[in-house]
């Protein structure tokens, strides 16, 4: 199937972009040109559904660029660099034999014509540079143009603006277009065609939800259908108090953005917990989600991604911990303490989350989600290997035991 491009560019770079796109296969483009490139956000409005956007050069997307976060498809813009500069400026001496010192050029960056003016040792006078930037009309640029060549200063003009080059054609002034490199652009093509694939690819990954609620407090039919409708999700009733859904990533992902799931959440009077599993398969995903719901509090949502990177909690914040590690510090304490690498991950995160330093053995059950007797057989693994350590009692009760306080003895950053 052919990845959809849209093409916002000038006119005059509609014929070269098609000759090239024509070494690249199951790619269509369909065009929207301008006459100036501040035309490009009036343009946005007017794409048709597809699936990439690519803006014909720098200038367009400067233009733009406020605009494109609320693009709803990948994009990507046709960089001026230093190899469109080298060249033009080669294509400008073989032929036309001007010398540099009596040639104007418009471009984005000026360093990168003083970076192939060093490159090739040249040590002449320098050609005439016109920055361009969204601020500057190109008017302005025409005119400085236009000046350098009734002042006899220059015999030739380069520019990257094509309506420049239609106004200096007009009044028969010298001059020539910036040439972007085929293999530039094939590649920009190529980039743009591959990121589109990704995010379809990543948009169809399987999702597996865990919906669980309390024995004693069933949900109602109606919020689960609600929960299914938000997430596009079919569903699998397990037990009489926990579910099983599945969807793709892009309808969760888009269930998220939306605040669809957020809404809903407020809405729900009654406890449950929620966790969601990506992976390459159902079983992996499945297997993620289980372990999602094990950080699963009342009232939020984590997910857990194939790469064992947990998120969330949605919709309060969106955190990222990473459940597999390869990190020697936390692996070397891991071995130390007899604790999974897993444990070690939770309990750092821990100490982020927390407002003081300080904790006892129930902020840390509440947090781990397992019972106080296994709660304290970790902090005794801490405390005889010198990671965490006794500062203080605190009295809860007028009777019963203090509570130990604990404060943890190693880098948490």
């Amino acid at each position: 199937m052919s990845t959809k491009i849209a093409v916002i560019c000038s006119k005059a770079f509609i014929k070269r972009i098609i000759s090239i796109a024509q070494n690249i296969e199951n790619i269509q483009l369909e065009f929207y040109p301008y006459n100036q490139p501040a035309e490009a956000p009036a343009l946005l409005k007017q794409i048709k559904p597809c699936d990439a956007l690519l803006l014909g050069g720098t200038l367009p997307y400067l233009h733009a660029q406020s605009s494109l976060s609320e693009i709803p498809i990948p994009w990507n813009y046709i960089k001026q660099d230093e190899t469109a500069i080298s060249t033009t400026l080669l294509s400008l001496i073989a032929n036309h034999g001007i010398p540099l010192n009596r040639v104007s050029i418009d471009v984005m960056n000026p360093a990168f014509v003083e970076n192939v003016l060093t490159e090739i040792e040249y040590s002449g006078t320098k050609p005439y540079i016109q920055p361009i930037s969204i601020t500057k009309p190109t008017s302005s640029i025409l005119q400085q143009h236009i000046a350098l060549w009734n002042a006899k200063s220059i015999d030739f003009v380069i520019t990257s603006i094509h309506s420049v080059f239609d106004e200096l054609q007009a009044l028969q002034i010298p001059a020539m277009r910036m040439l972007d490199a085929t293999n530039s652009i094939i590649q920009c093509l190529e980039e743009t065609k591959s990121q589109s694939l990704l995010i379809k690819s990543e948009s169809f990954k399987a999702v597996v939800g865990l919906l669980e609620i309390p024995e004693n407090n069933p949900l109602d039919n109606y919020i689960l259908t609600k929960i299914t409708a938000a997430t596009h999700s079919t569903y699998k009733q397990v037990t009489p108090y926990s579910f099983e859904l599945y969807t793709t990533a892009g309808h969760l992902q888009k269930a998220l953005e939306k605040e669809n799931l957020h809404n809903l959440i407020q809405q729900i009077e009654k406890p449950f917990k929620l966790a969601f599993g990506y992976g390459h398969s159902i079983f992996e995903a499945s297997q993620n989600a289980k372990n999602a719901l094990t950080f699963a509090k009342s009232c939020e949502i984590y997910i857990l991604d194939e790469h064992k990177n947990l998120l969330g909690p949605f919709p309060n914040s969106e955190v990222k911990l990473a459940l597999k590690t390869d990190d020697p510090y936390v692996l070397q304490m891991a071995k130390q303490t007899g604790l999974s690498p897993l444990n070690i991950s939770k309990i750092i995160h821990f100490s982020h989350e927390r407002q003081s330093a300080q904790f006892t053995s129930h902020n840390l059950s509440e947090y781990l989600q397992v019972t106080r007797r296994t709660t304290e057989r970790i902090i005794k693994k801490l405390v005889d290997n010198s990671y965490v350590k006794k500062v203080g009692e605190e009295m809860t009760h007028q009777q019963g035991r203090p509570r130990t306080i604990y404060e943890l003895n190693f880098a948490t950053y």
